[in-house]
């Protein structure tokens, strides 16, 4: 819920100050943060984030969560370079700015990442999850790219 001290209409949690487990790797011609559990698995998730971009630390929170349950976590920068949203930015401007980045528009990205996690993970079951502007790539996702086992699309 916006308010005065949280002026963002979606609520972006209090890890802010979260580090990580993971590393950041470049895949292709885009970086992620990916995290690994401490035994092997072919089981793993991409973590699409929403519009406060991959480098959001409560978005890594997720992915670590994620590992620590034995899949191998990988949240690519689905904008490919370009800024991610600010909470301190004018949201008379979002329309314009989210017209430059369209969540049904990042086949290319994922069939990069898909190679990544099966020809350097070992991965063989991979599933998808996003938020907001990511729960609605998983919804793309999900109707075009028989490789991912499962989606879930959170207020997308």
């Amino acid at each position: 819920m916006a308010n005065e001290s949280r002026p963002c209409p979606c609520d972006i949690g209090d890890r802010f100050d979260y580090g990580g487990r993971g590393q950041e790797v470049q895949v292709g011609h885009i970086k992620a943060y990916v995290c690994k559990p401490s035994t092997s698995t072919d089981k793993a998730v991409i973590v699409i984030h929403d519009i406060f971009g991959w480098q959001l630390p409560n978005t890594r929170y997720i992915a670590d969560m994620l590992t620590t349950n034995g899949y191998i976590a990988i949240c690519p920068d689905f904008f490919v370079g370009q800024e991610a949203w600010k909470p301190s930015n004018d949201w008379a401007s979002f329309d314009d700015w989210v017209k430059t980045r369209d969540a049904g528009k990042i086949d290319k990205e994922v069939d990069v990442v898909l190679k990544y996690l099966k020809d350097q993970c070992g991965a063989k079951k991979i599933g998808v999850i996003g938020f907001c502007w990511g729960g609605a790539a998983v919804q793309h996702l999900m109707l075009k790219n028989p490789h991912l086992k499962t989606g879930v699309s959170l207020y997308g």
